[in-house]
């Protein structure tokens, strides 16, 4: 007996409504059994959407804390207060609801300050002792606070970091997101000031951890998002791991009516194990869950309009040439938005507008603009994103083009409030200082906050190329645009989208017999080497070769010849093989076999030979041999050069996730230099789930396909393939040896009084 449950939120007054009825959800299951995510949805009055209060995919925590990580450098003077109040508050609320509440402080230079406690009143004695004082500089010492604190909570809690800086101590920022993730940990960062303008690791390590920054420079937005978690907590873990991303829909459920419910998500059926494969003799069968992650959203997110609001003044003549270039690219590449919108404003300003679903017509727009006039700093701005937001559909995103800041800024309130009702994000695109300190007054940023967007600032205006890249690639769906990198360098590390299903797996256990009187059980780890009994494995996909056979490449194409024999006689794990070569110009030459001695003499065949520029045709290759490759393969390019046909980059990395395609890039050259290659190889691989191997000498070839020997005989991982021949040295691997737990008997009387 299960019971359903409707939450009513009107004005601050919550009323749980509890329905006792039998669950259905498994019994559509012939097994009547199964497991399956939830997703909270609440429809408020008042507003046109839907919010969100938890992601799929994110299974129940039942034992989990709550954590808090203060900063109290002396900047904090003035919200200390606040913060210790609220904190306070939340713990009194929640009482008995969390397992245990860790805080700590930070301050600079770094002495651990953390406290644990199930009892309430305890934390609140500990947090009536912080004081705000010292520091003196920005940033300080997030990362050891949010370490230390993490570190003593439970699988699935959440952290709260309050802070009005950044991180000085940005060399454990891995660290802290290891510890975060693997401890499932979400971060939520209250920003009580502007993060001495920089803050880019919390964005990084609250994506990654499906947390959020919320802005809260007043003491009521600190209230807001603390009286949420005093209200729901009440109502499961999921309420705060999965809490609203913005303040204004924290508001909407405090402030409006609304009702919220659970819908069921990836529901997978537990069946009965097949016979093929029985359990021996004194062995039980058991079903152990697995998530499983594979690039890509699993339900792509549907937008309004995509809005381009271009500063078309004389200083902004790389910005629309750049604009003009890719705009076609990026209209071709959409799945996501319905038409597009595109407005220019200058200095006098006049309205300058169009939306159309139209490509041809968009492009000639966009072909007609060009710069001219401007002078002086800075130019009208907010009447070309009011004049774009009027003209959007609702449930758009805006990308503002500029170099100044706003002379109209005047107008801020109303354009917000004008975002705000069309719930359309807006992004900034900072290509110039915006006159300086002295005349800009944060009004982008703050329109930025206020919509759910961000501001990007670029130091070189050619970088804009690679932001409308970027945006290709979030119109055609494979990164989000729920947020947006703050620097190129932050863009460049992010990772696409990934859609996250169980899976189920059928193990035996040995059937643990009841100890004797006197002793209890306990579990011991042990590393155990030889042949473990079991299934024998089943064999997916293929294993790709895809080698640069220009007059570079000989001691590549020597080695691979030497040691596929081994590989292909070593090999548990694929059922077949692919093999292609490629030069300049390009001409198709793939094979597909699983015969290993057709295999060999293809492989025998290929020589050195032409080329001699830099790039080569890579992308082309790719591309035949993951058309070759059965769905769930595994490729592995060798080259030296960065790729000629970088601009089937996006086609090549939707086709090896559709066929869930991992390429692995062993670079064995400069990829021609930084000024030729632009990423295309870190990007496949990054969508693909592969990665890429820079080697400083041609020699090291030979390793790193012993390591693939080892891969393909079922020894090892593809996914820990390292980036460098140092890190293949480090590699902990050995044959057939795998972690065995042992359950045993153990006398019980040292542990009695």
């Amino acid at each position: 007996m299960k019971a359903s449950a409707l939450i009513l939120i009107v004005g601050s007054a919550l009323v749980l409504q509890v329905a006792a009825q039998l669950d259905p959800v498994c019994d559509s299951c012939p097994s009547k059994n199964c497991t399956y995510d939830k997703r909270l949805s609440c429809s408020c009055t008042g507003l046109n959407r839907t919010i969100e209060i938890v992601d799929p995919g994110d299974h129940e925590y039942f034992n989990v804390s709550l954590g808090f990580v203060v900063d109290n450098t002396g900047s904090m003077r003035t919200e200390i207060a606040s913060v210790k109040s609220s904190i306070q508050a939340v713990v009194t609320a929640t009482s008995g609801i969390f397992d245990k509440y860790v805080i700590g402080t930070y301050n600079d230079p770094y002495v651990a300050n953390v406290f644990e406690s199930t009892d309430a009143s305890a934390i609140n004695s500990f947090v009536s002792t912080i004081n705000a004082n010292a520091g003196g500089d920005c940033p300080e010492m997030a990362m050891h606070g949010i370490r230390d604190v993490a570190d003593r909570l439970s699988p699935g809690s959440v952290i709260f970091l309050f802070t009005d800086a950044s991180s000085k101590d940005l060399a454990l920022e891995p660290d802290v997101k290891a510890l975060l993730e693997s401890k499932n940990i979400r971060l939520n960062v209250m920003a009580t000031g502007n993060l001495c303008g920089m803050g880019a690791e919390f964005s990084r390590l609250t994506t990654a951890t499906n947390g959020t920054i919320y802005r809260t420079p007043d003491k009521s937005d600190v209230d807001f998002v603390m009286n949420y978690i005093k209200n729901f907590a009440k109502y499961g873990i999921r309420f705060i791991r999965g809490m609203p991303t913005t303040l204004e829909d924290l508001k909407a459920i405090a402030d409006g009516n609304c009702s919220c419910k659970t819908s069921i998500e990836n529901l997978v059926c537990i069946e009965p194990p097949t016979n093929s494969c029985p359990c021996p003799e004194g062995f039980e069968h058991i079903v152990v869950k697995k998530k499983v992650c594979v690039p890509g959203p699993c339900k792509k997110h549907k937008y309004g309009s995509l809005g381009f609001v271009i500063d078309n003044t004389g200083s902004m003549a790389a910005e629309i040439f750049a604009v003009r270039a890719h705009i076609a690219n990026i209209m071709a590449n959409n799945t996501v938005f319905k038409d597009y919108v595109v407005a220019t404003f200058g200095d006098p300003y006049k309205k300058n507008v169009i939306r159309s679903s139209d490509e041809s017509v968009i492009q000639s727009f966009v072909n007609s603009i060009s710069p001219s006039a401007g002078g002086d700093c800075p130019e009208f701005a907010m009447s070309g994103i009011e004049d774009a937001a009027k003209k959007a559909r609702k449930n758009s995103v805006l990308v503002l083009f500029t170099d100044a800041a706003a002379k109209d800024a005047s107008k801020l309130a109303a354009v917000k409030a004008l975002l705000l009702a069309k719930n359309t994000k807006l992004f900034v695109i900072a290509t110039g200082t915006f006159c300086g300190s002295g005349v800009y007054k944060g009004e982008f940023d703050e329109l930025a906050a206020a919509s759910g967007g961000d501001v990007m600032t670029l130091t070189a205006k050619s970088s804009v190329s690679e932001v409308l890249d970027f945006l290709a690639l979030a119109a055609a769906g494979k990164y989000s645009l729920r947020s947006f990198p703050r620097c190129l360098d932050d863009m460049r590390k992010m990772k696409p989208e990934r859609c996250c299903k169980w899976v189920i797996h059928h193990k035996c256990k040995p059937i643990e017999p009841p100890c004797p009187l006197g002793y209890k059980r306990v579990t011991m780890r042990n590393k155990v080497c030889g042949s473990p009994n079991g299934c024998p494995r089943k064999r997916v996909g293929s294993l790709g070769f895809i080698i640069d056979d220009t007059g570079s490449m000989g001691a590549e194409i020597f080695a691979v010849r030497t040691h596929i024999s081994a590989i292909m006689a070593n090999n548990t794990v694929f059922k077949d093989y692919v093999v292609s070569r490629y030069g300049d110009p390009y001409v198709k030459n793939v094979i597909r076999s699983s015969d290993a001695s057709a295999i060999q003499s293809f492989v025998n065949a290929i020589g050195p030979s032409g080329g001699g520029d830099c790039p080569e045709y890579a992308m082309s290759a790719i591309e035949d041999a993951a058309k070759e490759a059965l769905e769930n393969s595994v490729l592995i390019l060798f080259t030296d050069a960065a790729a000629k046909d970088a601009n089937m980059s996006a086609d090549v990395a939707a086709l090896l996730v559709s066929k869930k395609i991992k390429l692995y890039v062993i670079g064995t050259g400069q990829f021609c230099g930084p000024r030729v290659y632009k990423g295309e190889y870190d990007y496949l691989a990054a969508a693909s789930g592969g990665s890429v191997m820079k080697l400083t000498a041609k020699t090291s070839v030979g390793e790193v396909l012993n390591f693939i020997g080892l891969a393909a005989s079922g020894m090892t991982s593809f996914d820990s393939l390292p980036s460098t021949l140092e890190g293949l040295h480090g590699m902990p691997y050995q044959d057939n040896c795998w972690i065995e737990e042992i359950s045993t008997c153990m006398c019980d009387c040292y542990d009695r009084p």
